[in-house]
């Protein structure tokens, strides 16, 4: 009988206390950057502690930039050679040159006059019957010859002082600009190899340290953005219907008296734990959906907080 009594007290003062409304709970958080390795390289020194605030391009950590240096220097000396082709091409030939191809149109000027005198008196031999005809047909090859090489002296002159063709020109312009575009490219990856904080924040961790190689591509250094903070609830799958993108919504954290107003901007679309259509309804009722929402106003709370975010009441007889 009496343990009878005490069960019947304590279940009163059960229904007695308060119960807390159901609720989706979840944290505080912040953008995180992650900086990764442009190359796979030594860390040589790190500039900045974990935890500590950086600025946007305060210096991280330096990669080894030795081998890197030396495809800047390649790509460097690429461009001198394409810009010292140019200024070939730009300047023209040499006064030397063009004084040779002139002296040698010169020489076959004066062949080809002596080889037309050659064969005028070869042709008067012949009509006097004192030649051959094969000794006439020989000053007439002779003098073809001639005339032939002094055409091309002329036409070698010629090209020499009209200087390089505009699509030569043209080509070496082009040459010089793929030339720079590559070391361009270089420098920014020498560039790289410094590691510099992109923006304001908190320097969350430094997975790697001095000494190590990294792989290229391996998170370097980790940043909690300074930001403006979103909360990220799990959202029950009972409560899904409750809410959706755009919709203002009430949250709570930790040590915060007052509500703060935000927007809900993002629920998931698959469960984070065991999908739906492996569970029966029962089941179905435990799932978990993110669900990102933005605050309307400035927190300076750190990330992390606990946060809450009230739901409505579910009748349980409907699932």
């Amino acid at each position: 009988m009496r343990n009878l009594i005490l069960l019947s007290f304590c279940a009163v003062l059960t229904a007695c206390q308060p119960q807390e409304p159901p609720s989706a709970f979840g944290t505080l958080e912040r953008e995180r950057v992650l900086l990764t390795a442009p190359a796979t390289e030594l860390i040589l020194t790190q500039s900045a502690q974990e935890g500590s605030t950086v600025k946007a391009g305060q210096v991280l950590l330096q990669l080894d930039p030795r081998l890197q240096q030396l495809k800047v220097d390649k790509a460097s000396a690429e461009v001198h050679r394409a810009q010292a082709a140019l200024d070939l091409l730009l300047q023209g030939n040499r006064a030397e040159q063009i004084a040779a191809a002139a002296a040698r149109l010169e020489q076959a000027k004066l062949r080809l006059a002596d080889s037309e005198r050659q064969r005028n008196r070869a042709s008067q031999l012949r009509q006097q019957r004192l030649i051959a005809q094969a000794e006439l047909d020989a000053a007439e090859l002779s003098s073809q010859v001639a005339r032939a090489q002094y055409a091309d002296a002329a036409q070698q002159l010629q090209e020499l002082q009209a200087g390089s063709r505009p699509e030569q020109v043209s080509q070496a312009r082009f040459a010089l600009q793929s030339a720079q575009q590559s070391l361009n490219v270089e420098l920014k990856l020498l560039a790289d190899l410094t590691l510099v904080a992109s923006r304001d924040g908190v320097l969350e961790d430094l997975p790697y340290h001095i000494g190590e190689r990294v792989p290229q591509g391996a998170v370097l250094a980790v940043i909690a953005a300074d930001s403006a903070p979103y909360a990220r609830v799990y959202l029950p799958e009972t409560a899904l219907a409750q809410f959706k993108p755009g919709q203002q919504v009430q949250i709570y954290a930790d040590g915060q008296p007052q509500a703060m107003a935000g927007t809900v901007r993002k629920i998931a679309t698959e469960a984070s734990f065991t999908p739906y259509f492996a569970l029966h309804q029962a089941e179905r009722a435990q799932l978990m959906y993110v669900t990102e929402i933005s605050l309307n106003t400035d927190v300076t709370l750190p990330t992390g907080v606990p946060v809450q975010l009230p739901l409505q009441e579910v009748n349980d007889a409907g699932h």
